[in-house]
Parts: C-alpha cells; structure tokens; sequence
C-alpha cells in the first residue's frame, strides 16, 4: 500500500471516529484540536491534504493547489477554529479585491450555520458581511488588499488568498503582515494558484523560504473525491485537442509556474493595473462620468464583447465588461450598447471593432442612436498602434496622486511628495480578463511588424473590447457627429 493510500486510510478511520462522537451541544466545551473542530462544530469532513493543512502549525504556511481544490474551504474554517480557541485575537482575510476577501468571508458564513443553534450561540456574538465577532472577543476581518488599511490592525493571523495575484505583494507580505504577525507570534497563510514567478508566493516555494509547502495538484483532488474524475478526463482532452490553454491549464491543474516567453503583457504588469476598490457597473445601473466605449464583435468561433472606461483626469478605469455568448446577434449586442449609452451619461466615444463586419455594422449602430460611432479596422498597423498605447501607454506608466508626475511602471512612490504612485489603467480583479491579457502572445514579421495571436481554445475579445475602451480615450473625441466615421489607418 502506498504512503498516500496509508494517509487516506488513516484521515478516514480519524474522520469516522470523529462522526461517531458527534457533538450534539450536551457539552458546550470547544475542542482544541483543529480536526475534531472541524468535525464536530462545523460538521466539515477534510480530504487528505486538506487535514495537513488545517492540521499545520507553521508560523509560515504556503499552499498551492489546484482550483475547484476545497482551498477557500479549507481555509475558512481553519480562519473559525483559530478565532474560536484563541481568545481576543483578530483573524484578517486579504485577497486581490473586496469582493474576493468576501468571498471567503461568505464560505465562513455557510460554516456557521451549519453549526447546531446552541453551539453557535456559545460561540458567536455577530456575524456581519466582512467582520463576524466571537463571544471571546476575537474577530475575524475580511479586507482588500490595501497596505494602509491593514495596518490599522494588530493582527494574530494573516490569511491572503489569491496571493500571487496582489498588487504590490512585497509591499504587504513582507512590509506590512510579516513585521505586524512578528509583534503577536501569529501565523500567515498564502494560498493561491500559481501566476507570477516575479513575487513573494513564488519564492515562498523555495525550500529554504522558511514556508511550511503544500502543493495539491488535480489527481489530488479526483482521488479525494472533490473534484470529478470525468471533468477532468474531458478537460485534458480538450487540452490535447487544443480546445483550451495548456499553459493556464497546467497553471490552474498542474499547480507549476509557467515560464513566460512571448507574452505581450507579463504578469507583474497585469498584477499592477488591478484595483482592490474598483467593482463593475451593472448593466441597468445609471452612472455618471465620462465614458467611452469598446465593442468587439465576435462571429461563430469568438464572443462578442463590450466594455466601458471612465476617464477621470488621466486615469481610466474600466467600470464595465460584458462578454455574449457565442453566435449572439449583432443587433442584440448593439442593443445592448445603445442601452449603456442610454443608461451611462456622457458616453463621449464608441469604437467597434468592424473587421470582418463591414461598414454597415456602424451604421447600424449610428442608425439605432448611438453617436459619437467611430468604426475601427484592424490591420496589422492597426492593432499593433491599440496594444501598443494598451501596454506602454497606459499600464506602464504610473502617476503620483497629488503632483501630477508621472514614473514608469518600476515606481512605487513619488521622488517629490512620497506618495503612492499608480498606473493609468486600472480594473477590477477579474479572472477572465486576467487570463485573456496573459495569453496575448506576439511576434515579429519579417517586415518588422508586431502579429499578434492567441493559442487555440482560447479568447481575447474582452481584451479588444478593453483595447478599444482605452484607444477611444486617446484621442477624446468630443465631436456631436452622428454620421458613421471610418478609422483605417
């Protein structure tokens, strides 16, 4: 039998001993061991792995595993077990965005009220939407990445998920959490899938790190019954069949960092632009800026997509992303279009994308009450001039808040005020959008030309949309024309 069949049988067998002795909240004592918390209070039965992390008593914990691996799981109730025997102590949950911490925050939620009634009211004071308070006086918090805000806390345990996608992570791993966790001997906890070799979760895997390392990969999870082994037969086939990126599936399955070559936008750049604070517009939202406008339209093999910019100063910040399902009508999605602009005040540009459409796309678009339509034809030159001012224009390029001056993207504060510097460009934390800009790959023709191409079974039509946001906000088009005008370079 092998060592990990051995482990199996032995979390198992622990596991069924634990259910026999259920706690039925007779005996309001809190079990001190992680395991028997996680069986008896949250009814939580943990696979292999995620006993060996929940079971970790490192000061310094790094964990690697694949997605849809029970991670957040796991780690959301290790965050209540360590509140609930530790006296007033404070538990902070930091991910890329709020939304990403509350996520979280949310399986924290499920876990408690799953709990017997009489358990959880010996246990629990409140439970809000990012603080829940323990009788005990301890607290867990669930905050954005924001340095400055955590700081304003004494923390006993630091959890950051989604670690190799922080903004600035040497700022707040080994700046801020580390030295603030060294003034109360509390553990932190980086979990994430693999991305960036340029960062703090990359090095933690280094053997002499002084991380405890726990890497799961997705024959990890089939074997612990969490993930299922037919999606996982089918998405190696499409894999094998080109139907899906190997390199995000190895990143994403494999849990290995993937070396960057050809990349057109590396991932500590993708990283930087990303705003802990920014969250997307609904659709029926009504909203006030100055808006421009990305559209590009898809055809049977590649989605349609949209996405909006608002320009304050020099900054834009994407405020909206839409992608259609595959063979949507055009007129759907112009429909879709004219009620943002409706919806949006002060849309200031619209640039479709009409390669491959045609001329009448636009008028369509101007015909149905859209203005400022300006049509935009990707040639080669074309694209090569909206990455470009995407890439160096925009997302290297940082700016000092308060005097204006700019840096380029290896900046963190300005030389003349101190403050934090950031780039032009920023978005919300969104996987989707992150992978597209990751897997933009780019050569050299032989006539010195950019050609830019995406690896088969994948897509980059919300990045064009994105592109085409940006690229409207470099000329400013302030022109009331309703006529359809023609951009070919």
């Amino acid at each position: 039998m092998s060592s990990r069949s051995q482990r199996l049988r032995r979390v198992e067998e622990k596991v069924q001993r634990l259910l026999e002795s259920r706690y039925d909240g007779s005996n309001l004592k809190i079990p001190t061991d992680p395991m028997e918390f996680a069986v008896k209070i949250l009814k939580f039965n943990p696979a292999p792995y995620q006993a060996k992390i929940l079971t970790d008593n490192s000061r310094r914990i790094a964990v690697r595993i694949c997605r849809q691996g029970g991670k957040t799981t796991v780690i959301a109730a290790r965050a209540i077990w360590f509140a609930a025997i530790n006296p007033k102590t404070t538990t902070i949950i930091i991910a890329p965005s709020q939304r990403q911490s509350i996520n979280m925050m949310d399986v924290i939620h499920s876990f408690i009220y799953t709990m017997d009634e009489d358990v959880r009211r010996s246990i629990l004071s409140k439970a809000l939407r990012t603080t829940v308070y323990f009788r005990n006086g301890s607290r867990i918090i669930a905050l954005p990445n924001n340095p400055r805000t955590v700081r304003g806390y004494t923390a006993h345990q630091a959890i950051v998920d989604e670690a190799n996608f922080i903004k600035d992570d040497e700022l707040l791993i080994d700046s801020t959490l580390r030295p603030q966790l060294g003034t109360t001997d509390g553990p932190i906890i980086l979990c994430s899938t693999p991305w960036s070799m340029n960062s703090v979760f990359y090095r933690a895997f280094n053997p002499n790190s002084g991380y405890s390392r726990h890497i799961v990969t997705w024959r990890d999870a089939v074997q612990a019954g969490i993930l299922k082994e037919s999606f996982m037969t089918d998405l190696i086939d499409e894999v094998n069949a080109g139907l899906y990126d190997r390199n995000r599936f190895m990143r994403e399955y494999e849990v290995e960092f993937v070396e960057e070559t050809n990349n057109y936008f590396q991932s500590a750049l993708i990283t930087r632009c990303q705003d802990a604070y920014l969250e997307y517009y609904r659709f029926d939202e009504e909203a006030e800026g100055r808006f421009y406008v990305g559209v590009d339209f898809g055809k049977k093999s590649d989605h349609s997509a949209v996405a909006v910019i608002d320009l304050k100063g020099d900054e834009r910040r994407l405020v909206h992303l839409h992608r259609f399902p595959l063979e949507t009508p055009y007129t759907s999605v112009i429909g879709y279009v004219k009620a943002i602009c409706d919806r949006y005040m002060k849309v200031q540009a619209v640039y479709p994308d009409q390669t491959g459409v045609g001329e009448y796309i636009v008028e369509e678009m101007v015909n149905s009450g859209i203005l400022h339509v300006t049509g935009i034809n990707l040639t080669a030159p074309v694209k090569e001039d909206i990455l470009g001012f995407l890439k160096h224009g925009l997302m290297e390029v940082c700016i000092c808040p308060r005097c204006r001056r700019r840096y380029d993207i290896k900046a963190r504060t300005c030389r003349d005020c101190g403050e934090p510097v950031s780039p032009l460009l920023h978005y919300p934390y969104d996987p989707d959008l992150i992978a597209e800009l990751n897997i933009e790959r780019y050569e050299y023709t032989k006539d010195g030309r950019l050609r830019f191409t995406h690896p088969d079974g994948t897509h980059d039509d919300m990045l064009w949309a994105l592109a085409l946001a940006c690229y409207a906000t470099k000329e400013r088009p302030s022109r009331p024309e309703t006529l359809p005008v023609t951009k070919t370079f």
